[in-house]
């Protein structure tokens, strides 16, 4: 096998896991929304709204499969890192716009059904969550001691082999193992990795403290309820990415020790690196499936389910499909997601345009350093 053919065929596993991953998702979100929109939960058992899902699925898959297999043939006539990115946005925004589809949808039949006209003006807010944010939700702080550690260890590892190594230090190895490309030595490029390792770190963090500063959705029929379900969700999340941070910082890790000759081959890094992928698809999958957004799909054994009507109406808050928050008098600044699992900014605050700004920035970037190396 050529490498420009396993790139292909790795771009077609990962638009393939992207495909499914659209598919399933309206199956994670709140049981009262329908493609990003507020609607009854009583009517999802409609047989229009069953007929509306199935259609969704069926689009994606006569659509995504065929653009599947040409943005792969086009990886491998064009085997470019710039162009393999531009593939998967592109990919992405081929299924986004199916979902604009459905979501538009949904918005015209609320409409044309009158669901919403009644729906609830009050606002639940959970006072001691907000209060005592520490012992409930998301991980503590001082679990991101260790892959802290890990990262000094390397700066330290780097600094004192620095005058060992040789004058030339390899940079990038092909599927097969060998070396591809060098680059001068010096301690920018010793230390770049650990560098980028604290700078991921960071990121890591800074995730985990937002699952415990994010708006907390309480239903105001079931308050205890969903109180409780939503305890469970964000600790499991935060449990999740959490082993995601350890498994990224080992990767980087044995990456590093690779470049400074420590290992020979770069053949167990890439298995420890399919774990890694593996691991962060499937668990992220089940988990979405397990507990749902918000909790929505857990069932606590003192309680029975309830069907909710639609609640507070929002869904003018929510621009470009429901996707994105806009609201200047909503102090809060992280969000659960309308559609799908996660949270997301307020897009109506100035620091919530920077955080929704950040990924585009720190992708920019790191192609910026791939096309250096």
């Amino acid at each position: 096998m050529t490498e420009r053919f396993l790139l292909a065929l790795t771009n077609a596993f990962v638009l393939l896991i992207i495909l499914m991953i659209h598919i399933i998702t309206p199956k994670t979100t709140r049981r009262n929304i329908l493609f990003g929109v507020k609607v009854p939960e009583r009517v999802m058992e409609h047989g229009e709204i069953i007929d509306l899902r199935k259609s969704f699925t069926r689009y994606n898959l006569l659509i995504g499969i065929p653009a599947l297999l040409l943005l792969s043939f086009l990886v491998y006539r064009f085997p470019h890192s710039l162009f393999v990115t531009m593939a998967t946005f592109i990919y992405l925004g081929l299924l986004f716009l199916i979902y604009l589809r459905f979501n538009y949808k949904v918005k015209e039949l609320k409409k044309e059904k009158g669901w919403g006209k009644d729906a609830e003006k009050i606002v639940l807010i959970d006072i001691k969550y907000s209060r005592d944010k520490s012992k409930i939700g998301n991980i503590p702080p001082l679990w991101f001691l260790l892959p802290l550690i890990l990262i000094i260890f390397n700066f330290i590892l780097g600094i004192v082999l620095y005058p060992t190594l040789p004058d030339q230090i390899p940079t990038h190895w092909n599927f097969r193992g060998e070396i591809t490309s060098y680059r001068d030595k010096s301690y920018g490029t010793v230390l770049m990795l650990p560098a980028m390792q604290l700078f991921m770190l960071g990121l890591f963090y800074f995730s985990n403290w937002s699952i415990g500063r994010t708006k907390q959705e309480i239903d105001p029929k079931n308050p205890e309820e969903s109180l409780r379900k939503n305890i469970i969700f964000r600790r499991a999340w935060s449990i999740y990415l959490y082993v995601i941070t350890i498994l990224t910082i080992l990767l980087f890790t044995f990456l590093n020790l690779l470049i400074y000759g420590i290992f020979e081959t770069n053949r167990p890094i890439n298995i420890f690196a399919g774990i890694l992928v593996a691991f962060s698809i499937i668990g992220g999958t089940i988990l979405s499936l397990k507990v749902g957004q918000g909790g929505e799909r857990l069932r606590l054994k003192d309680h029975e389910a309830t069907k909710r009507d639609i609640g507070r109406e929002d869904d003018h808050l929510w621009k470009l499909g429901n996707t994105i928050y806009y609201n200047p008098e909503d102090s809060s600044i992280f969000v659960e997601k309308r559609y799908g699992v996660g949270w997301t900014v307020n897009a109506g605050r100035p620091l919530g345009i920077l955080i929704l700004m950040l990924p585009f920035i720190v992708l920019i970037i790191t192609l910026i350093i791939t096309e250096r190396l």
